[in-house]
């Protein structure tokens, strides 16, 4: 029998008549053959099973087998319910050990169903475990084992009042409710049925209009995908949203009847490193921290500080956050005012505004070489669009995408390191800009490639990108829009356009770029256009790439976007669900990520 503890030498602790008593204390009575269980005890070792047999008895812990001298019992009481075995020696000595029990002794009123009244896929589970002991928790797939999202939590305790994610809208939910060790090691297990029903007010009119097209469960990046839907418009009330692996909601937030983050959120919810949410208010202007069950934790006025959110709001390294606003006043050099032409830093704990980037100081408000003729006539006050921001911790410098400009990289000063964008119209800021390489890693010199008027066959442009990335090996991975390509005086939504995923090479001192890869163009072609908002995805776990074209991208069901994971290396698509809605406005962002906080 392996994993057999035999007789200890004295410990730190001996037993006294059912109480542990120091080494000191010799004169006081104590059965010294019981104190290798007491060492599982205090290991938080439980008890599964006692077999007695003539010489020993032996103790089958969870982690650990014990043995004793049959001799020293005078009796084993095991009572289940109470989850205790009272262990009796011969001498009078008297032990209690934790025991596996035999329910968890849930009830209705463990379970309490949209608990805040914004999450109506979410409960509150509330278990009380008579031994010490780790939750954990699955709510079962409708379609197979792909669908179980599952969460082990963190605490180990008596106590556990927990929120569960994950169920089904409107359906009798089958979860397993489980016991576990300290290791993680589940022990118990109850199955429950919890029913869900969505109130009339808290219906969203876009879940009925998804379709999963292709879905390789076994292939994907594990977790699920949050889609940061615009709801009524980029001012509405922001609606988030995760499908799972069969494209089926699993959980979303209703703010619109919240109090207090009736927020529209732009890019959408992004997860703090406490497992919280961040997101902004662009009505208000302000920043928001709230968890998942819609419980507001903290926020950030900004805008008694002159400044309104829009667009995009991160996490930095050291908890700051990372903005991109409107400045009230803000004005070019002929005295007009300017919006989304600002990004701030500010302080977690203060909300203090820590550091400014005018990016009317960094780059040229009278440049107009990307704008359509739609948007023109804004050109003096939206000259920039600023649209999403990123950090570079190695060199403490910013990302910020513009889609009127291009790609940026600003030093904390406000320094422009490098400009991402066709050389047409940026004479201003020549120093910065980048010549393309081909594929051979040769200088390409057609002046039409550089200046954006055509592409060559290794390298093209962005235009009117979103959502950049920066990749661990520094290369920079972009969502590129295709609005107003080779500055083509047409319609930003004709039949002609098309976007992509796309990565590049950034040689910063030379002040080169090569385009290493792409994703949409040849494959996908006017069938992932997207002409303004949408994301991409770098998949670490797979090497996949998660391609998320967001507005009046064409589907089986009309128009809108498209959630798209595709393989880096081979280009096949493992996901696919398409998006529509009547107004072809759908996403700003779609983002692979577990349901729950990984420390949680």
């Amino acid at each position: 029998m392996n994993k057999i503890r035999h007789y200890l030498s004295f410990g730190m602790a001996i037993l006294c008549g059912g109480l542990i008593c120091s080494c000191e204390e010799k004169e006081q009575s104590y059965n010294e053959a019981y104190i290798p269980i007491d060492a599982c005890i205090k290991q938080n070792n439980i008890l599964l099973n006692v077999e007695q047999e003539t010489d020993n008895t032996y103790f089958f812990f969870d982690k650990d087998t014990v043995s004793i001298p049959t001799n020293t019992i005078a009796s084993i009481n095991t009572e289940a319910t109470a989850w205790k075995t009272t262990l009796t020696g011969t001498d009078g000595t008297t032990l209690i050990i934790p025991t596996l029990g035999n329910s968890l002794n849930l009830s209705k009123e463990s379970i309490k169903v949209n608990p805040t009244g914004y999450a109506p896929c979410s409960m509150q589970l509330t278990v009380s475990f008579p031994v010490e002991g780790r939750l954990k928790v699955c709510v079962k797939g409708k379609h197979g084992s792909y669908g179980d999202l599952s969460h082990l939590f963190s605490k180990f305790g008596y106590n556990h009042q927990e929120y569960i994610h994950g169920l089904y809208r409107d359906s009798n939910n089958t979860v397993d409710v489980s016991f576990a060790n300290k290791e993680g090691k589940v022990l118990l297990t109850e199955t429950i049925e919890v029913e869900t029903t969505t109130p009339e007010d808290l219906v969203p009119d876009f879940f009925s209009s998804r379709q999963t097209v292709v879905s390789k469960p076994e292939q994907m990046e594990p977790g699920v995908t949050i889609v940061n839907d615009q709801g009524g418009g980029e001012y509405d009330a922001h609606r988030a949203y995760m499908l799972d692996s069969d494209g089926e909601v699993r959980w979303y937030l209703w703010l619109r009847n919240h109090p207090k983050l009736n927020i529209t959120a732009h890019c959408g919810f992004k997860r703090l490193a406490n497992g919280n949410f961040l997101g902004g208010d662009a009505r208000k202007g302000n920043l928001f921290e709230f968890d998942m069950a819609g419980n507001l934790v903290k926020e950030w006025d900004i805008a008694t500080k002159g400044y309104t959110f829009h667009h995009d709001v991160i996490e930095m390294p050291n908890g700051n956050l990372l903005a991109t606003v409107t400045k009230a006043g803000s004005q070019n050099s002929e005295g007009t005012y300017t919006r989304f032409d600002y990004v701030i830093e500010v302080n977690r704990e203060t909300g203090n505004i820590v550091t400014e980037w005018d990016l009317k100081k960094s780059l040229n408000p009278a440049r107009d070489a990307l704008m359509s003729k739609q948007d023109i006539e804004d050109f003096k006050h939206n000259w920039a669009h600023s649209n999403a921001v990123a950090y570079s911790q190695e060199d403490d410098c910013i990302l910020v995408s513009n889609r009127y400009q291009g790609l940026v990289k600003l030093t904390r000063d406000n320094r422009l390191d490098w400009f991402l964008t066709p050389h047409r119209g940026a004479e201003k800021n020549r120093s910065s800009l980048l010549m393309p390489l081909d594929a051979n890693r040769n200088p390409i010199t057609d002046k039409d490639v550089i200046d954006g008027k055509t592409a060559h066959e290794d390298f093209e442009w962005i235009w009117g990108a979103h959502c950049p990335v920066l990749l661990d090996n520094g290369h920079v991975l972009i969502f590129d829009n295709g609005y107003h390509r080779h500055h083509e005086e047409i319609d930003i939504y004709s039949q002609v356009g098309y976007s992509r995923a796309v990565e590049y090479e950034i040689n910063e001192k030379q002040k080169t770029i090569q385009q290493v890869w792409e994703y949409g163009h040849k494959e996908q072609g006017r069938r992932c256009y997207s002409v303004a908002l949408s994301s991409v995805q770098y998949l670490p776990q797979t090497k996949h790439v998660l391609f998320g074209p967001g507005v009046g991208t064409p589907n089986v069901n009309g128009a809108g976007g498209k959630i798209i994971e595709v393989d880096y290396d081979t280009k096949e698509v493992v996901y696919e669900v398409h998006i529509s809605r009547p107004d072809y406005l759908v996403f700003h962002r779609v983002e692979r990520i577990s349901l729950y906080p990984e420390n949680l």
